[in-house]
């Protein structure tokens, strides 16, 4: 099969070659390019950062509709579109998908085993890029639940900076244990009223990621944490990063919803203040610390 993956970064050029391992030819579309180089792709994966997504789509001529499935963790934040409604909005009429789970780029590209799960528009077009993706070392999973496996990705990145928030201020393996449990439970609450299945929340995209980004010194989003708890300020810190750290912008996004839904998600909250209003980390957890107690 003759397959497109849009984005040379570190995910696509890692996703692709595992693909590539598996028998198919793959084609990377660079940022320069402003049409498909061949008109006999069957797939079209697309790797680039969330906010880019929607002008990088509206800039390539593609010739006919074919599906384009989303390697990207992240919220719009202009209008709080996931990543397959972006690419509704911009392409109508092309099938969608979403790969997601606990996957480092590198270790992919390495050949290291990985988990995933695959959910598309219809059970047909999700069998068949599992076909593609599977193997030995890429395992993938199928889910009929497309908005929770996207909630998913993107909601685990918000709570990957809050963990490095906790790991950089030594505040033990007791705390970050908890953390994560009650990022999880905000995971549920905001991913529902999205219109995910609970039940998703639990599996490979969202429990299975938030573990991984969450503990993982390889997560950009974690180290995004860490250092903000070490006192360098965000733009120092993206500037140095080394690549993008999509819960910076998801958390934007993902705090607007919960404010007009009236979503009760206070890991949320404190990641926003901490992000966008100047609050200090060590604040914020003590302000999370201290709230009233509740039933579980």
């Amino acid at each position: 099969m003759k397959i497109a993956v849009i984005g040379t970064g570190v995910w696509g050029k890692g996703f692709g070659n595992a693909i590539l391992r598996n028998g198919h030819e793959v084609v990377w579309v660079s940022r320069n390019e402003k049409k498909l180089p061949d008109q006999d792709f069957e797939l079209l994966f697309v790797a680039v950062p969330c906010q880019v997504l929607r002008g990088r789509l509206e800039g390539l001529e593609i010739p006919r509709p074919i599906p384009v499935i989303s390697l990207i963790k992240g919220i719009e934040i202009s209008t709080g579109l996931r990543v397959t409604q972006i690419v509704q909005d911009v392409l109508p009429g092309f099938p969608v998908g979403a790969v997601s789970g606990p996957g480092l780029a590198g270790e992919v590209s390495a050949g290291l085993p990985t988990v995933l799960v695959v959910a598309c528009d219809g059970k047909a077009l999700t069998e068949r890029v599992q076909k593609v993706i599977h193997s030995k070392k890429l395992r993938t999973y199928r889910s009929n639940d497309l908005p929770g496996v996207e909630y998913g990705g993107a909601l685990k990145n918000i709570f990957a900076i809050a963990s490095g928030v906790c790991t950089g201020l030594k505040m033990g393996e007791n705390a970050m244990a908890g953390l994560t449990t009650r990022a999880l439970a905000e995971m549920v609450r905001i991913a529902v009223a999205g219109g995910a299945k609970m039940e998703t929340m639990v599996g490979l995209s969202g429990l299975g990621d938030l573990m991984l980004t969450a503990y993982s010194p390889s997560s950009r989003n974690q180290r995004v944490g860490e250092a903000l708890a070490q006192g360098r300020m965000l733009p120092e810190i993206l500037t140095h990063l080394g690549g993008v750290a999509e819960g910076v912008y998801t958390t934007e996004a993902v705090y607007k919803f919960t404010i007009e839904n009236k979503i009760k998600a206070p890991i949320v909250e404190q990641t926003y203040q901490v992000l966008f209003e100047g609050k200090r980390p060590v604040d914020a957890m003590h302000d999370l610390l201290t709230r009233d107690a509740y039933e579980e």
